[in-house]
């Protein structure tokens, strides 16, 4: 069972990784914008720049699914269910809850 001290910073945890994503979408936006055919640069440049904004877009696509998964951790938090897995009921390790916050299955159901 998770101390008092361990939720705290867990929930500490979580409330700074939700901001941190929220500000990176944020910020990102630029990144995956298409480059326009009226822009000159050379072939290999625009496909480097195709291919870079194809990974933005899907890092910006992890960070958005992450979002209703941390906010239902705070919910979890909230409602004194966080921390226990989901499949067979014992309690998530800490130190898997500091790496994973929105983990919902301790390390054997996973």
């Amino acid at each position: 069972m998770l101390t008092a001290d361990e939720l705290i910073d867990l929930e500490e945890i979580i409330i700074a990784e939700l901001e941190r994503i929220r500000n990176e979408s944020a910020s990102s936006g630029e990144e995956r914008e298409a480059i326009s055919p009226d822009v000159s640069i050379g072939r290999l440049s625009r496909l480097d720049s195709m291919a870079m904004q194809e990974v933005a877009k899907e890092a910006n696509r992890r960070r958005e699914e992450r979002i209703p998964l941390l906010e239902m951790a705070l919910t979890r938090l909230d409602d004194g269910t966080y921390g226990r897995c989901d499949r067979c009921g014992e309690d998530i390790a800490f130190e898997r809850l500091k790496v994973a916050p929105e983990a919902k299955f301790c390390s054997g159901c996973a």
